[in-house]
């Protein structure tokens, strides 16, 4: 390489590592902003192209998976649907699911739930379940996660109000 001012690279930066894209600018010395790992260039519509796709295929980070394992077990053989029918929130089956998983990781954070996984993957669904440590607790855990949209007996049903 001569002494003579290098020209701007053109283009993008791909890593493969962390698959994302990156502008000239915001890589030094070819190595990823972001993990460090190496970079190499590519053109914009490339990047473009790259970037979409490695969006549409990443897989979701840990705590998603961990999420739905826990709402695996706790929904599993219709028991969410029978929570849901006693309970009888005014809100759909999706947001009653996501208040109570999170509720029973926030348990189980907690020390009132434990979930129990067999050590490898297992075809015996019997291996994972729930444990409750304290249900008084889960009960009224349960009861003040849905005191905003559950009707008490002494409220008036949403059909008795009028409509304007």
């Amino acid at each position: 390489m001569t002494a003579t001012t290098a020209k701007p690279e053109k283009g993008y930066r791909w890593c493969d590592r962390c698959r994302r894209s990156f502008a000239p600018a915001e890589v030094v010395n070819g190595a990823c902003p972001v993990c460090g790992g190496p970079t190499r260039s590519m053109g914009r519509l490339q990047a473009i192209a790259r970037g979409i796709m490695s969006n549409e295929l990443a897989a979701p980070d840990i705590r998603t998976k961990h999420r739905q394992l826990v709402r695996l077990i706790w929904t599993r053989n219709g028991m969410g649907q029978q929570y849901y029918r006693v309970i009888a929130p005014d809100l759909s089956y999706a947001k009653f699911e996501a208040r109570v998983t999170e509720l029973l990781c926030a348990g189980a954070t907690e020390g009132w739930v434990r979930f129990v996984l067999p050590p490898a993957p297992s075809m015996d669904e019997n291996e994972y379940r729930m444990e409750f440590l304290d249900e008084e607790r889960f009960l009224a855990e349960l009861e003040a996660a849905f005191a905003d949209v559950v009707l008490h007996e002494d409220s008036p049903s949403p059909d008795a109000k009028e409509r304007t």
